[in-house]
């Protein structure tokens, strides 16, 4: 995956959801689960993207 590319652009919007999701989640929800879950898949998406870069 080249940067800059489509897919390179929907991984970083459906990180930047799920980020943005998961601070409303720590301060709407008073489960922290709801956060850990959203934040930790907005990391590793991350992660899978930045390794889809390297080796793409």
């Amino acid at each position: 995956m080249q940067r800059g590319s489509r897919l390179d652009e929907v991984f970083t919007l459906i990180f930047m959801v799920l980020a943005i999701a998961a601070v409303v989640c720590y301060f709407a929800v008073s489960d922290r689960t709801v956060f850990l879950a959203l934040g930790g898949f907005a990391v590793v998406l991350r992660i899978v993207q930045y390794v889809l870069r390297y080796f793409g």
